[in-house]
């Protein structure tokens, strides 16, 4: 069974984050959205497409650079997500896209980096942002059957030196 799940495990994240998105896409709010809508768009089409294609992963291809150009735009989205949402685990998920591309970083950097090691730095972010997401989902369901709804972004805060009056920052 196990290696079962180590075989098939490339298609059974992909159909993971495409079920979640489309969950995100029915109950989710806003952030939950833009989050799983930027995974698939930066990871999961784009390298299958690749796959598809290629006939190999992106990862070990001999442009790497392809790869690390998505790593940088999806954590551009993950931040901005992360940094104007009304919830804490898009946070985290940026964190664990910082991962990935220090990964990358440290490939370049350094002359010998086993495959493996590299593999996992890269990769294995993506399954605990999988995991981040679908929690995130359902705890939002979870709170917004309790409590109701509530707002998914943060109110921005004014700006420094505005004389305008609080209530007329917040319009």
């Amino acid at each position: 069974m196990f290696e079962l799940i180590l075989e098939y495990r490339v298609e059974a994240q992909r159909v993971v984050s495409v079920l979640i998105l489309l969950a995100a896409l029915r109950w989710g709010g806003a952030p939950e959205r833009a989050a799983a809508a930027t995974f698939v768009l930066f990871f999961t089409l784009p390298l299958t497409a690749f796959e598809f294609f290629a006939g190999g992963p992106l990862i070990f291809s001999g442009i790497r650079i392809v790869y690390v150009a998505l790593d940088i735009f999806a954590l551009t989205a993950f931040l901005a997500i992360a940094l104007n949402a009304n919830r804490n685990y898009p946070l985290i998920i940026a964190g664990f896209q910082v991962v990935a591309l220090v990964a990358h970083l440290v490939r370049g950097i350094v002359d010998t980096v086993s495959p493996l090691a590299y593999a996992v730095l890269v990769i294995g972010p993506s399954y605990f942002q999988l995991v981040l997401l679908a929690c995130g989902l359902a705890l939002h369901v979870r709170r917004r059957k309790r409590f109701g709804p509530y707002r998914d972004w943060r109110v921005p805060l004014p700006k420094p030196f505005d004389r305008r009056p609080m209530r007329d920052v917040l319009k």
